[in-house]
């Protein structure tokens, strides 16, 4: 952290010697105030694009167009953006371009919140031009300015002052909190992916509770529709999810995923209707070990945990965990007797994998020990009794 710090005076201190303005901004310097250790610095500065280029010997156009070129330094890197008026926002997300500025007030003042427009110079001092300190203290998100204008600016800022409520336990200012209400059908307009990144990084935030108080206050559900049933679900709940088990909670018990709709990859859509099922599975019929056998315990947990959410239950979350910490056998792999042994047994190859199930299922049941004259006995067994039937 130290040595992150030193290399961003370095840069402050560079532009500084050429003439230009140059501070820490947003992120950094908030949690600096916070006492909270990051692990990235962002610097606004006066200097154009070109002229950060020519400073300095190692840069990326990271976004040069929008005014931002990471400088790196010493194996860190840091997004050194020139102070800049955002024009014309379109679809409720981005600016259709940019004008350069000179001044640092016109810079801050396009930006969210105001505990995140809180800049540093390189001796340390801090420029407050909103009153982000005096939020800071008294644990509040408010937006700049008309609170209405920031999120029709960018709609995505109501899920990320959600995602501050969760990180840092505060509360949202009554009008900030309003416009969040009256403009949150916006953020049904965005990239679903977005969107998406929004919720997972919302999700892995400690303050669940707070999250939870705030999606219900601005009646998030109305955006997405399809979240409806998980988010009502979570009202007055301190548990700790992921966006995939939103998803479930949400589906369950038998509505149908749209994973394209939400460009979800393969590998989360597998995990909500995972999840899903299990969840139908386990309402049903009691835990045993062939169902832990043939399910993933990280499943398994969620599924769990998800139903005592819906039927507001006690979780069976120990029991589960000491079903499969003593589960005989993980794989049929593990079984001591191999599947060319019992071909052998069998006239029929297609009763092999029925014999295989049956010893996985006798040895989970503890019905037979997991050795090699056990299961040869019981397999040879079985074999005769289909060969018998056919």
């Amino acid at each position: 952290m130290k040595t992150l710090i030193q290399n961003g005076k370095k840069i402050l201190q560079e532009l500084n010697d050429a003439g230009y303005e140059a501070f820490f901004v947003g992120g950094f310097v908030r949690d600096q105030c916070l006492n909270i250790a990051s692990s990235d610095i962002d610097i606004t500065t006066n200097a154009r694009p070109e002229s950060i280029e020519s400073l300095f010997k190692k840069t990326i156009p990271t976004g040069k167009k929008y005014g931002t070129v990471t400088v790196l330094m010493d194996d860190f890197s840091f997004e050194v953006t020139t102070y800049r008026l955002d024009q014309n926002y379109t679809n409720h997300r981005q600016p259709e371009s940019v004008e350069f500025s000179k001044q640092l007030k016109e810079d801050l003042i396009r930006r969210d919140f105001t505990i995140n427009a809180l800049v540093q110079d390189v001796d340390g001092e801090i420029i407050d031009m909103f009153d982000g300190k005096k939020d800071i203290d008294q644990g509040i998100i408010r937006a700049i300015n008309n609170p209405l204008e920031r999120f029709k600016e960018d709609a995505l800022r109501i899920l990320r002052a959600i995602r501050f409520v969760g990180k840092l336990g505060f509360s949202v200012e009554t009008q900030t909190l309003q416009a969040m209400k009256a403009d949150v059908k916006l953020l049904n307009q965005l990239p679903k992916e977005r969107v998406v990144k929004e919720f997972d990084l919302i999700f892995k935030q400690p303050h669940k509770s707070k999250i939870y108080n705030v999606m219900n206050l601005i009646d998030l559900h109305l955006a997405f529709l399809d979240l409806d049933q998980g988010i009502g679900k979570l009202i007055n709940k301190d548990i700790s999810i992921t966006f995939e088990e939103l998803f479930a909670l949400s589906l369950y018990p038998n509505k149908k995923l749209n994973a394209h709709k939400w460009r979800l990859s393969n590998k989360q859509a597998t995990t909500i209707e995972g999840i899903v099922e299990l969840m139908n599975i386990l309402k049903k019929q009691r835990l045993t070990p062939i169902l832990a056998y043939n399910h993933q315990k990280e499943l398994m947990l969620s599924a769990d945990k998800l139903l005592s959410v819906f039927y507001d239950e006690t979780e069976q979350r120990n029991k589960i965990i000491h079903l499969y910490r003593h589960m005989v056998i993980d794989s049929y792999q593990d079984l001591d007797i191999s599947g060319r042994a019992i071909k052998q047994m069998v006239s029929n190859k297609n009763h092999v994998g029925i014999i295989i199930k049956k010893l996985i299922e006798e040895v989970l049941y503890e019905r037979i020990e997991n050795k090699q004259d056990a299961l040869s006995k019981y397999a040879r067994e079985v074999a005769e009794a289909l060969d018998e039937t056919g």
